[in-house]
């Protein structure tokens, strides 16, 4: 598309406390990471509903610039993709001390906890709908940079969601590459060509993003954890007992070139033909 889909960030500056501001009880901190704590938060209002409270801490002088950056990416991604499996930011503020997004409670946490606990069935709908968010994405020009089993979310219906945009990258209509040293991620999931390549290299940030899901479906397939050391398309190709039309595609997630990788919206087209979710894949 010639016209981009993310909008400006809309932030409130705010003198007091974000909580305050919005009517918000903090709970419990159910996580912690480098930008700062996630807390549970309870609209005073509603009593009966549950939010997600992202702080990013301003109190740190050596991340306060990577803070801010993360958190201009996350809220302009959030507040301006529109698509059923991705998060959404409800309201975000800078504060004195840090700044704040508040997104909607996905009560059954995030993909990692349920590897090795989720049937067949279950795996292949949580992949789609991760791919169907991809593949909106990158009709979009933008790539998420960062897909992994921690940054799927998963509602009480076990639908999954596609969150975590602080790495997320918007690329022109006609880029097809950006250079190494934009590139963001987890080790356990990068592409061999990001592992090889310097700074100045580069790479197709669309092929990366398959690769990932690729390294999501490998986890929930394999039922193991991703793991810097393991060589996931030589251990999938060994694996005999996974389902055929699984087994062929994810291998092609895997493929160690980008040029043979197949792209998120090429695994959708082919994974329709087998697949009992095929109206997620037509609808989404």
């Amino acid at each position: 598309m010639a016209r981009s889909v993310l909008g400006n960030a809309k932030v409130y500056q705010i003198e007091g406390d974000f909580f305050t501001k919005f009517k918000l009880e903090a709970d419990e901190v159910i996580d912690s990471g480098m930008c700062g704590d996630i807390v549970l938060a309870i609209p005073l209002e509603k009593p009966e509903v549950r939010r997600v409270v992202k702080k990013f801490t301003l109190l740190d002088e050596d991340s306060n610039v990577t803070n801010k950056e993360t958190f201009e990416t996350e809220v302009k991604f959030m507040q301006t993709c529109d698509h059923p499996y991705i998060t959404k930011c409800l309201v975000a503020g800078v504060c004195k001390d840090y700044l704040a997004i508040c997104m909607y409670y996905y009560p059954r946490g995030t993909l990692d906890n349920y590897v090795g606990n989720l049937s067949l069935d279950l795996s292949e709908l949580c992949v789609i709908q991760v791919a169907c968010a991809l593949r909106y994405l990158h009709e979009n020009n933008l790539v998420h940079m960062d897909v992994k089993l921690d940054n799927v979310f998963l509602d009480a219906d076990f639908n999954a969601v596609l969150g975590d945009f602080g790495l997320a990258v918007e690329l022109q209509p006609q880029q097809k590459t950006v250079q190494r040293s934009m590139c963001g991620g987890t080790p356990c999931y990068y592409p061999p060509e990001r592992k090889a390549a310097t700074d100045n290299k580069q790479l197709d940030p669309y092929k990366m993003d398959a690769y990932c899901l690729g390294v999501v479906l490998w986890a929930l397939l394999m039922e193991r954890d991703p793991d810097d050391g393991i060589d996931y398309f030589f251990e999938a190709r060994r694996k005999q007992r996974l389902p055929t039309h699984l087994r062929e595609l994810l291998l092609k997630l895997l493929d160690k070139s980008p040029s043979r990788r197949i792209t998120v919206a090429d695994f959708l087209k082919r994974l329709r033909r087998d697949s009992v979710h095929r109206r997620i894949i037509d609808r989404y």
